[in-house]
């Protein structure tokens, strides 16, 4: 066994060189998305400015910065997500909104981007995933069952307690379910006052861009301190461009939502499980005539 003296070396120097491009991607990626996502932010500011007709002043550093660590009330929540080797937690929104980037490790968890989410309110527990495929074809989709949005069941599995499935229905409205299918990458779960989005695999720029922008909707939606914008947008430019996103999409939901229109809202957003539908009372028999002697069936 003394070849392992020096094939052991040997592995343990491959494994750190290896890992260390791996962190070194990530890194790169992540100031990437940083640096852009400032050039965003700094563009919204010079628009306020010239509306508002305010003085030139220094740009602000609009980039996300880095802190030391989420909030105890958030951790718990973010581990959800998966271990691993935690590249970094940064700060989207104050008290709102924070990234999170995490490499995998050896005891099986994955690669992956998840933005962290301060709620308004307390949302019912659950989590919503893409439909696993088995075998190469979709798994049966045994989650709470959305029976006016049968596309979104098509693609997304959604696992909570049966009680909580109208809660959890008009939680998920169908804008934001549309925009979970548009992407068909991201993983939401949902725990107190706490939200985590995530996109699995490796940290690219591209991403964690196209993560940011789902979370900026669902922040506006349920966010905590109003719902501010990732991206430094004022709520009228943050409002428009929502719009635009809404316009470009509207042809292909024009049916489905004439569909919907007319009922109670909350008809809209009733999402339960199937459930057997209820015997109405049974009606009294009608007598028979007199002269039959066959028993009147009930």
């Amino acid at each position: 066994m003394w070849w392992l003296w020096i094939v052991a070396p040997i592995a343990a120097g491959l494994i750190f060189v290896l890992t260390g491009q791996v962190d070194q991607r990530a890194f790169s990626a992540i100031e990437a998305w940083r640096d852009a996502l400032g050039a965003r932010r700094a563009g919204q500011g010079k628009v306020r400015s010239k509306v508002a007709g305010a003085k030139k002043k220094k740009a602000k550093d609009g980039r996300p910065k880095r802190i030391a660590g989420l909030a105890s009330s958030l951790a718990p929540v973010a581990e959800l997500a998966g271990g691993g080797k935690v590249l970094g937690d940064y700060e989207l929104a104050p008290k709102v909104a924070y990234a999170r980037f995490v490499l995998g490790d050896l005891a099986g968890s994955s690669d992956h981007q998840t933005v962290i989410l301060v709620m308004e309110e307390m949302g019912p527990t659950f989590t919503a995933r893409p439909l696993p495929f088995v075998d190469g074809k979709p798994a049966p989709n045994t989650g709470i069952v959305f029976s006016k949005h049968p596309e979104f069941m098509e693609g997304y599995l959604v696992e909570g307690s049966t009680s909580l499935a109208k809660a959890i229905g008009k939680w998920l409205t169908r804008p934001l379910r549309e925009l979970l299918l548009e992407s068909g990458e991201v993983w939401v779960r949902v725990s107190g006052k706490a939200m985590t989005l995530t996109i699995y695999g490796p940290v690219r720029e591209e991403k964690i861009a196209a993560l940011l922008e789902i979370a900026d909707v669902f922040v506006a939606e349920h966010g905590a301190e109003g719902g501010p914008s990732l991206f430094g947008e004022d709520e009228d430019a943050r409002a428009a461009r929502l719009a635009e996103d809404d316009e470009d999409d509207e042809d292909d939901e024009d049916e489905d939502e004439d569909e919907d229109e007319g009922e109670d809202d909350e008809d809209d957003e009733e999402e339960e499980p199937s459930k057997p539908a209820a015997k109405a009372p049974a009606k009294p028999a009608a007598k028979a005539p007199a002269k039959s002697s066959k028993p009147t069936k009930g």
